[in-house]
């Protein structure tokens, strides 16, 4: 009796001890397990080595909570941990630096100003301006005064450059012979003007000056020397050059003050190899209300006229020339300064009439050249051309159209 109930507990144990794998078992087995009855002591007197030794049972509850084994899904679920445990496993994360990414965002600003600044326009200074052409008809010469304000208002200045060449080709040759070796100090100023007429500033700029290539007149030497006798042609010629020398080192040194400080018109050499243009550049003493104002310039000159360029570069025929001049009873005095233009303005060609070689404009007559501004003369008046003119004191106007470069002299009738 005693060893069949041992069989059958010994089986029971067997299967709660090797249970079914989780998935497979199901609650309700797990809830049907009864715990195995109490065995009561034996009373047998059979040797004990006939009896198996048995291990004692383990509570049921243990055995269920070995198989109850986490699923794959709860195993790869996150385990809880505290928020304060968790900041004071991880390091602290570095807080970024405010100061240094304003400083560096101050810098990019401050740099985009000062180049927005620097760039800005000058909106205070005055507008460059190129005061277009200008002549001087006595002497041939036509002028090109280009000015720009160079700064601000306040520390700024008015520089220019200033061109002047013959007005025709064929005044060439008398323009190189003078500018490339003057026969005295020749200069040119220059003004600039308001609409009314009114000189704003002006500057003076002179032609290097070489005495040496100069002609020095020098009186004739007294025909006794100082103890009373008469000089040999020898002595004579002797006194002659020291007295040449002698006047041509005092405007050597009166040459040197004139152009001290000043601008001064450099050559410039065409093609033929004769001088084309002498032009010139530095500051004129306008101020910026001054130079709000410019309307045009004007510039006046001791250059030699054309008669007297002709003269110097032959002066035999330029003595047959005066010589079948009609009328002519006087001798031409030396150049002059004048007063520059004195009248200029703007008006319509009405007419003109090629046998007389008269240019009627709106309320004034020109005398053209008929050799030389026949041809513009006739466009102008077919085109009823709007037209500049400008006249110096001796009536020598120099006429332009709009858009066109040619240059037809005249004279005010």
């Amino acid at each position: 009796m005693f060893e069949s109930d041992q069989h059958d507990f010994d089986e029971e144990y067997a299967e709660i001890s090797h249970p079914a794998p989780p998935l497979a078992k199901s609650s309700s087995a797990v809830a049907t397990i009864e715990a195995p009855p109490a065995v009561a002591p034996a009373t047998s007197t059979a040797p004990t080595a006939a009896t198996k030794p048995v291990a004692p049972p383990r509570p049921i509850a243990e055995e269920i909570e070995e198989s109850e084994e986490p699923t794959p899904q709860e195993a790869e679920q996150e385990e809880f941990v505290d928020a304060a445990e968790k900041s004071a496993a991880e390091p602290p994360k570095k807080k970024p630096n405010f100061v240094l990414i304003g400083g560096f965002a101050a810098l990019i600003v401050f740099a985009i100003f000062a180049f927005m600044t620097i760039n800005k326009p000058k909106v205070d200074a005055p507008q460059p301006g190129d005061m277009g052409p200008g002549i001087f008809a006595v002497a041939g010469l036509r002028g090109h005064l280009d000015t720009k304000w160079d700064g601000n208002a306040k520390t700024g200045r008015l520089v220019y450059q200033l061109r002047i060449e013959p007005m025709e080709d064929r005044w060439g040759a008398g323009f190189s012979r003078v500018v490339s070796n003057p026969p005295m100090p020749l200069s040119v100023n220059v003004r600039i003007m308001d609409s009314s007429g009114f000189a704003l500033c002006g500057k003076e700029i002179d032609f290097p000056f070489n005495p040496q290539n100069a002609g020095v007149t020098i009186p004739a030497s007294a025909e006794l020397g100082a103890d009373g006798k008469k000089l040999s042609a020898a002595a004579r010629a002797a006194a002659v050059q020291a007295a040449r020398q002698s006047q041509i080192a005092q405007m050597q040194a009166a040459e040197v003050i004139r152009e001290r400080g000043k601008d001064l018109f450099q050559n410039q050499i065409a093609h033929d190899g004769l001088v084309g243009a002498v032009n010139a550049q530095g500051t004129l003493p306008c101020s910026p209300d001054q130079y709000r104002k410019a309307d045009y310039w004007d510039f006046n000159t001791n250059f030699p006229t054309l008669d007297e360029q002709a003269m110097l570069l032959d002066p035999k025929a330029a003595l047959r020339e005066k010589e079948l001049e009609e009328g002519h009873t006087a001798k031409r005095t030396a150049p002059k300064w004048g007063n520059g233009f004195v009248i200029q303005g703007d008006d319509r060609v009405t007419g003109y009439d090629s046998a007389r070689g008269m240019l009627w404009v709106e309320d004034k007559t020109f005398a053209i050249d008929k050799r030389y501004g026949q041809a513009t003369a006739s466009d102008w008046s077919n085109r009823y051309a709007l037209i500049h003119y400008k006249c110096d004191q001796h009536a020598s106007c120099a006429l332009t159209a709009a858009g066109q470069s040619a240059v037809l002299h005249a004279r005010l009738n």
